[in-house]
């Protein structure tokens, strides 16, 4: 018989690994992306992407600081695919920073009213009035480049692409912050898109 102080380190040794899985940044992701989507992430047909996760690490330094090595923080970026339809592809981002942990990122888009000619959605455009903010958890085929540290996602209105809706989110002081959001609500064949917001340098 062996003594139970015995299988502690047996214990250990097999349940170490998985502990150190399942705290990756990967893994709690996964678990956070179950909690605040469940059900709404689904694709058509059983399709399933080649990388459904992607994760980068990168380090900044605040702008409030003056650039010191010790001032800089790592943090660890997660894009887990949600749903695909026919002409679509939407993903959510998770951001594990050292003090605050692991949370969702919501992005920035403004809430826009279209005015069609004739109130008819293949008339043409008399105008688009921005008329708040609000903020999404999902993007439609987005892209992070790791060199920019920014986010573009293009979402389609229909397959033509003709008519959409786009931005770009740019890491910032921990954050990602809208920098550019362009729609275009005309269903012309030709694309056409009408800048709502703006903060690219010239």
């Amino acid at each position: 018989m062996i003594r139970p102080l015995l299988w502690l380190p047996l214990i250990a040794a097999c349940v170490s690994p998985v502990l150190s899985q399942e705290a990756s940044p990967e893994k709690r992701a996964q678990k956070l992306h179950a909690l605040s989507f469940g059900e709404r992430c689904h694709s058509a047909a059983g399709y399933a992407p080649d990388d459904p996760i992607e994760s980068w690490t990168f380090s900044y330094a605040p702008s409030w600081s003056e650039g010191a090595e010790e001032d800089k923080e790592d943090v660890t970026l997660v894009r887990i695919f949600c749903s695909s339809g026919a002409y679509n592809e939407t993903h959510a981002y998770y951001l594990l920073r050292e003090y605050e942990g692991l949370a969702m990122v919501g992005f920035a888009e403004p809430v826009f009213d279209v005015k069609y000619e004739n109130d008819n959605f293949d008339g043409a455009v008399e105008g688009i009035t921005t008329v708040g903010m609000s903020s999404t958890g999902l993007l439609a085929n987005s892209l992070f480049d790791p060199e920019t540290l920014s986010i573009d996602s293009f979402s389609k209105w229909r397959g033509l692409g003709d008519a959409s809706s786009s931005g770009q989110w740019v890491f910032r002081d921990g954050a990602f912050a809208l920098v550019h959001y362009a729609v275009d609500a005309s269903y012309d064949g030709e694309m056409n898109p009408e800048i709502l917001v703006n903060y690219l340098p010239n």
